[in-house]
């Protein structure tokens, strides 16, 4: 009961005060920016402002600007020029009016007055090309070291006075060589994808929209279905009523109307399907219409005019209308035909009318069907279940909602804050791990009955248990992170339909329990524990989790909410979840991609990188028949953030230990 008052408090609260504060604030915040970027248009005529906010570019700041990485692992000896060539196809590619596809890549990204901007610079692809020389620290580069390699180059910043992108080709002594490319996430918001800039043979048909895969990232709502049926039944139902409403009173569609004086009742229906009829073609017609006011004045009124023409809907006919429904004569034909209907007609039809009804009764009950869909019997059966259905929805719905502020505090703002020991230096560095088969993984997830992404957070666990104990830390009984699931478009995928932020889920927030060996944890304990504190996360963030994917795809917490609370709010935020947890899943499971030129690439790892005050960054990149978990985080972790991916897979397999002692796990 005390839990319900305190979640009525909330929700009223936010209803009332907090939902037209920010409706409010919207309306001035949109003012204040078209004045802001004016003024600072006027003062730096020569740069051209980014005027779309993202959470990211909120939290950038100049030493930490969020800069992501991606390396191939290809099979075969380096091809630079075939890599100069395709960068050089890709900067220099024009539209079908003429212009660059990609003008971002020539221009330079800077700041001015706590703004992103471009600014045009002198393109030379010399500046965002690199070829090692295959030489780290007086030794050729190999498998020894090249992790070491890889986190020096990410962990310098990128060249100054051109576009922030830079892509490295690394020879090694074996018979393979890396491709890595480090990216500016402002320009996955400029309409360029990660692939566009990789060498790799696009998809054949690439995939669009959002990706489903089964990680319980991407199932934390319960799909309606009675709403969508309901839905499309009423549709239905509206379409037939709606043309068998234009048969009748549509002058185009019943040319008897205009032949005849229409009656009063006849004027109302015209006029209604007139004005529908205006208020599609000025939605179908604005698409090409001059964004001015006088251009689109003038085509409303055109089409009104229009309109009204074809129909022949004018005043005349409006008088002309009631004089005619208040003739005697048709005043007395209406009666006598009420007269009919009620007297006569009804009753002789009522038996008819019981008989079907009482038919369409014994048809449901004996057969669980009606086939007479226009008896009442028929409605009932057809709407009843439909509307149960969708109202114990909706109530679930509402539930969420009411109790959405409590949970949000409860489970996110109040979370411990740990693992912030250090000032972070803004600079990052990388590790990965050893690759796992994907069907060996699947295999050990369906053994315990539970999901892959469980398994390797708790493999994860015993790396981060390690690497507290190794540098002195109290292990705590869990740390706060939050998840996403990536889909593999986010790398690949290439063309003018797909865009990045469709591959990514929205965000969850939970405790991670921490493996304590002094404590006599197991493995399996801890599994048993990521699976409940996981289920927890999912049962009570079904709308944080709404209300991220809403931002990730459309901007609106950045558009409604004040930006410098938003900082502030997110900045504290990432103090509590240091950690950030990024499931990378493949479209297109076995498959490996290849370059232009025919290579195979044996792996792709793609480093998230962390932003703000969160520290370490993993992603689980699941590529072609494996899985490798990837590390970025501040360089204050160095030496010892290699603990965070070693043994991933040694772990992973000391649970396989246990599939036949334990089955199935507790829910």
């Amino acid at each position: 009961m005390f839990s319900f008052l305190i979640s009525g408090t909330l929700f009223v609260f936010v209803l009332f005060a907090v939902v037209p504060l920010l409706f409010f604030k919207f309306i001035v915040s949109q003012l204040f920016l078209s004045l802001w970027f004016g003024l600072i248009s006027m003062i730096y005529p020569e740069l051209e402002f980014i005027r779309t906010t993202t959470v990211r570019s909120l939290l950038d700041t100049h030493r930490n600007q969020g800069i992501g990485a991606i390396l191939l692992r290809v099979k075969g000896p380096a091809q630079p020029q075939a890599v100069i060539r395709h960068l050089q196809e890709v900067v220099n590619r024009k539209s079908k009016n003429g212009k660059l596809s990609f003008p971002r890549l020539h221009q330079a990204l800077v700041t001015k007055c706590g703004q992103y901007a471009w600014k045009n610079v002198q393109f030379d692809i010399e500046k965002n090309l690199s070829v090692s020389t295959g030489i780290f620290k007086n030794r050729p580069i190999s498998e020894f070291n090249i992790q070491e390699y890889v986190s020096d180059i990410v962990s310098k910043y990128l060249p100054p006075n051109c576009s922030p992108w830079h892509l490295i080709i690394i020879p090694t002594l074996d018979d393979h060589h890396y491709i890595l490319l480090k990216l500016h996430h402002i320009l996955l918001n400029e309409n360029l994808n990660i692939g566009d800039l990789l060498p790799l043979i696009p998809p054949t048909k690439p995939s669009t929209g959002f990706f489903v895969c089964k990680s319980p990232l991407n199932d934390i709502f319960r799909k309606p279905e009675s709403t969508p049926m309901l839905v499309e039944h009423l549709v239905t139902e509206l379409t037939n009523f709606w043309n068998e409403f234009l048969s009748n009173y549509d002058p185009l569609e019943n040319v008897a109307l205009l032949k005849d004086n229409p009656s009063f009742t006849q004027f109302l229906g015209i006029m209604l399907v007139t004005f529908i009829a205006i208020i599609k073609e000025i939605r179908r017609g604005m698409r090409v219409i001059r964004p001015d006011i006088r251009s689109r004045l003038t085509f409303v009124s055109y089409t009104i005019e229009k309109e009204k023409n074809k129909r022949q809907l004018t005043l005349s006919t409006f008088f002309v209308s009631i004089l005619i429904t208040l003739d005697p004569r048709n005043l007395f034909k209406f009666y006598l035909k009420l007269f009919w209907t009620l007297c006569i007609s009804l009753p002789i039809s009522l038996p008819s009318i019981f008989v079907s009804e009482v038919f369409a009764l014994y048809q449901c009950i004996l057969y669980g069907y009606c086939s007479n869909t226009k008896a009442f019997v028929g409605v009932v059966k057809t709407y009843a279940p439909l509307l149960y259905g969708a109202l114990f929805e909706f109530i679930d719905l509402a539930r969420i909602i009411f109790y959405a502020p409590k949970n949000i505090i409860s489970h996110i703002l109040c979370q411990k804050e740990y693992l912030q020991t250090v000032t972070l230096s803004g600079r990052k560095c990388v590790a990965w791990s050893e690759p796992i088969k994907y069907n060996h993984l699947q295999a050990i997830s369906k053994s315990f009955g539970v999901s892959e992404l469980e398994i390797m957070l708790a493999s994860f666990s015993k790396n981060l248990s390690k690497y507290l104990n190794q540098t002195d830390h109290v292990i705590p009984e869990e740390i706060a992170i939050f998840l996403r699931n990536i889909n593999s478009n986010y790398i690949f995928a290439t063309g003018v339909n797909i865009r990045p932020e469709d591959s990514c889920s929205g965000i969850l927030f939970m405790g991670l329990p921490i493996l304590n060996n002094a404590k006599g944890d197991t493995l399996i304990e801890n599994l048993v524990k990521i699976k409940n504190r996981l289920n927890e996360s999912l049962e009570k963030q079904q709308l944080s989790y709404f209300l991220t994917i809403l931002q990730t795809k459309y901007g609106i917490l950045t558009e409604v909410l004040p930006s410098i609370l938003l900082i502030v709010y997110l900045r504290y935020l990432s103090r509590k979840f240091a950690i950030s947890v990024t499931e990378m899943s493949s479209r297109h499971p076995n498959v490996t991609q290849r370059t232009l030129w025919g290579q195979e690439v044996e792996s792709a790892i793609y480093f998230r990188p962390p932003q703000a005050n969160t520290c370490i960054s993993v992603c689980f990149n699941e590529y072609a028949d494996h899985v490798k978990l990837a590390v970025m985080c501040d360089t204050r972790l160095v030496p010892n953030h290699v603990l965070l991916a070693r043994n991933f897979v040694e772990h992973i397999e000391e649970l396989a230990q246990y599939t036949s002692s334990y089955p199935q796990l507790t829910k």
